[in-house]
Formats: C-alpha cells, structure tokens, sequence
C-alpha cells in the first residue's frame, strides 16, 4: 500500500505541474524524472502548492505542517531548484518551479554528484524530443506569448534600424540589474551526458540577473559575478557566433541564455516544429543584398533555425533567405564575409509584457490556465497578490481581458475586472 501512495503523490504532482502557465505534459518518463528529482515527501508538498507565491504561513495552513517544520522542507526544496523563494520584509515566500524555465534547467546548471545527471539527462531529452507528437514542445510553444525572446547582436544594429529600445539590449538587461550569477549551460550539460559534447568548450554561460541571481547565488546554483564580468560574457559570446536568447519582458529580465545550434533545446524545437513563421523573433529581421551577395553559403551555416535555403546546380550555389522563419538574432549578419546582410526592423513591432506577471498572465489566458494563477485557493487569495495580478489583466488590449472573462468564472474576479475596466489606470 505504502508503495502505491507514494506513485499517487508523483500523479498528484504531474496533474498539478499541468495546471501551471507552462504547462507539463504526463507521461511515464516525466513521473521517472519527477521520482529522481522530488522525495515522496517533496512531491507531497509540491503537489499542494498554489499557483503564484505564498507565505510559509500560508503553505503551512494550506498543508496543515506546522511551519517551523515546512520551513527547512521548502528550504531544502530551494537547494535543489524545485522551489523559488523570495524574501520580503523578513518574510519567505516560496514558488514551485515549472519544468521550464524551472527544475529542469535548475537541476543541470551545476555537477550534482549526489543526482544521477546522466540518467536525469537521457530523460529529460527523451521527454522533450523523442516524442513523436512532440506534445510538450507544442505545449510550450502555444500561442502568442513565449518564455523567450532573441536579443540581437547589439554590434550589427545599424543606420538600418530606426530604433533600438532598451529592453532589445542584452547589455542595458544587464547594466540595469542588481545582482549577475553565471552557471553551467543547462543545454550543453545535457548533450554532454548524452556523448554529444558542444562544439563551444565555455560551458558555464547561463546568465541570470536581478532576482533570480540572487536565488541562484543563495543556493549554490550559480556563481556570483560583477556586473563587469557578465558584460564581458555577453561580448564574447556575440564573437562565438551564439545566439542571446533573453526574458521575454521589458522590466527586470531574469536570464540571458548564451545558446549554441548544435545544444540550444529551444532553438531545437523551432527547428523540430519548422513553423512557417517563427515563433519567438526580435524586433528585426535580416535583409540580404542580392547584387553583393556572393553566396558563399556562411550565413546558412551559422543560422540557427535554418532560414536559408541553399540550392546547387553542379559548382554553382544560391542562396536565399525566408524571412518569415527568421528570428532576429543577427548571428547571420557577423559571419557574412561580403557584407551583404543586415538587420531592419520588423514591419510590426513585436509585443513585449512590461514584467513578469503580465507575460505569466498572457500565457495562462493563452493557454486556458488564467483560473488557476487567480483562483487556486479562492478561500485565502490575498487582495494583494490578485490586485496585482487583475493589475496586469486591464492593461491587457480589450480581446484578450474579454477571453480572460470568459476563462475565470468567478462573480468575485469578474466584479473586480469590470470595476477596473471602468477606471482605466487605476490599481484597485
């Protein structure tokens, strides 16, 4: 019996990691992956946490554990990178990680000896693409809203480009945070276990910032560095050719991933999908001159998602660029040995959430999960958290707060939302 309410738990916590914004997919190799990572106990607690962040007293009333016990047991969960905790005004709040950007990522960005990496490693890459369907991909991947967003190469910017905001900038990311870690490369890590070794020997390029370095830091996760240093990382990456992949916001980004083509699973996964138009892109777009352009295949070599298209007749070679897969990153334009490429802007400006919460919310109302972030314990949800929260939905354009109603069937929420609606502006 003790055996089958413990793989329970593991059901419990795999139901649980579907509700979230970035949602988990069940399978047989996620609970594998979730019995290496979580003890029983872990799962148990994970299992029964809310959607957004809560107090350890809150948790401790929601789990019914007195909280000088579920302190260290979150604690510990944090360690490990299943958790994110926060303090505020000498209290902790805590968070369960998603499976991205979240505990899959968390628990390769360091040597773990005590964790069988390699065997975490095959699961992980065989949960994400040795599906047929793919379905956590698609999963990950749905609608408008994305986890993340290329920032490009800042040098290629030119007179081409009539504006270049700052959140487009690794380097104001960088200069406006408070804190920097760098850790292992989540990515290469794995394909290291996996007897694929990066081509790029720098494994450890995995920027965090602001908040998120500062967990990292307290956990062991990454290692702490000045902001100095972390510029320098973001420079020679751009020489090496890789792609900066950032924190789709415009406010207090979180990472910057340093993301080669032969390991990136996210540049994998576009690959893998190979949409008709890219799904995440920067606000630019590569231009190619065809009178200069002597087609000597560099660029399509270097793009990461194979928006070139190469065709040979005997010796002779053409190139040619489909735009509509392009993503902005500008890697193409550095390696051109002609200089005949080069980044413009968009026709359409890419749509950026300000924070954290508004991409979290966009994604929920995307993806049909916006009920669960307002109402995961409607008995207890803080006026607080779900101000901040309905904050974030009213400045959303006016189809997407009409879905949002649609979604949260709550006379409670809907009240608010209307109230607000009616007081633009307002942080009620």
């Amino acid at each position: 019996m003790g055996h089958i309410a413990i793989k329970e738990e593991y059901g419990r916590l795999q139901r649980r990691l579907e509700g979230a914004a970035v949602a988990a997919v069940e399978s047989a190799v996620l609970y594998d992956i979730l019995s290496m990572l979580f003890s029983p106990e872990e799962a148990s607690i994970a299992a029964r946490m809310p959607y957004g962040f809560a107090s350890t007293g809150r948790l401790a009333r929601m789990l019914k554990i007195p909280a000088d016990d579920l302190a260290p047991r979150l604690t510990a969960m944090a360690a490990k990178g299943l958790v994110f905790d926060i303090e505020r005004k000498g209290r902790s709040y805590w968070f369960l990680n998603p499976l991205v950007i979240g505990f899959f990522e968390f628990t390769m960005m360091r040597v773990r000896p005590a964790l069988d990496q390699k065997t975490v490693a095959h699961k992980m890459w065989e949960y994400m693409f040795e599906d047929p369907n793919l379905a956590f991909i698609r999963e990950l991947t749905r609608g408008e809203t994305q986890l993340f967003r290329p920032l490009a190469h800042e040098h290629v910017l030119n007179e081409n480009v009539v504006e270049v905001l700052d959140y487009d900038r690794a380097s104001h990311m960088v200069e406006s945070a408070n804190a920097w870690t760098v850790g292992l490369c989540h990515c290469r890590h794995v394909a290291h276990h996996r007897g694929r070794d990066c081509k790029v020997e720098q494994m450890e390029s995995c920027i965090s910032i602001g908040t998120a370095a500062q967990y990292f830091a307290r956990h062991g996760m990454g290692r702490a560095i000045s902001k100095s240093e972390c510029l320098d990382i973001v420079v020679e990456a751009r020489g090496r050719g890789l792609v900066q992949l950032g924190d789709n916001v415009k406010q207090r980004g979180l990472f910057i991933c340093n993301c080669c083509n032969c390991c990136c699973e996210v540049l994998e996964s576009l690959r893998r999908l190979r949409p008709s138009v890219a799904l995440l892109t920067s606000n630019y777009v590569a231009r190619m001159n065809a009178d200069t352009c002597t087609h000597c295949g560099a660029c399509a070599k270097a793009c990461p998602v194979e928006a070139f298209l190469v065709l040979r007749n005997g010796k002779a070679r053409q190139v040619s660029l489909n735009d509509s897969a392009c993503i902005g990153c500008g890697v193409c334009v550095s390696k051109c040995k002609s200089s005949s490429l080069g980044l413009v802007n968009r026709p359409a400006r890419v749509h950026t959430p300000e924070t954290t919460v508004e991409k979290l919310v966009l994604m929920a109302i995307e993806r049909g999960k916006l009920q669960n972030l307002l109402l995961d314990d409607p008995a207890a949800v803080s006026h607080k958290v779900l101000r901040s929260f309905i904050s974030a939905i009213v400045r959303l354009p006016p189809a997407k707060q009409a879905l949002a109603r649609k979604q949260v069937r709550s006379a409670f929420v809907r009240r608010f939302l209307n109230l607000a609606t009616h007081r633009p502006g307002t942080d009620i």
